[in-house]
C-alpha cells in the first residue's frame, strides 16, 4: 500500500509542471474583409428567403389537405347514396 501511494505521489510530482503550463492566449479574430462580409450577408438573405418560403408552404399545405379531404367526404357521401339506391332497386326487383 505504501508503495502505491509513493508511486502516485512521484507521478503527481512529475506531472505537476505539465499541468501548470497554460496555452498561449488565442489571437483575436481578424475583422472580416468586405468580400467576406458581403458573402455572409448574401447567405443570411438566402436563409431568410428560404425560411419565409418554407413558412408559406407550411401554412398553405394544411389548407389544401383540408380541401381535398372535404371533397373526398362529399364524394363518399354521394357514393353511399348511390349504393343505397342500388340496394333498394335490387330489393324491389326481387319481390
Amino acid at each position: 500500500m505504501r508503495r502505491a501511494i509513493g508511486i502516485g505521489l512521484f507521478v503527481a510530482a512529475l506531472a505537476r509542471p505539465a499541468f501548470a503550463q497554460t496555452e498561449p492566449p488565442a489571437a483575436p479574430p481578424a475583422a472580416p474583409s468586405g468580400a467576406a462580409m458581403r458573402e455572409l450577408l448574401d447567405a443570411a438573405q438566402a436563409t431568410a428567403k428560404a425560411t419565409r418560403e418554407n413558412l408559406d408552404y407550411a401554412r398553405v399545405t394544411p389548407d389544401l389537405l383540408y380541401q381535398i379531404l372535404s371533397k373526398l367526404d362529399k364524394i363518399e357521401t354521394k357514393l353511399d347514396k348511390i349504393e343505397d339506391a342500388v340496394k333498394r332497386d335490387t330489393a324491389r326487383s326481387r319481390r
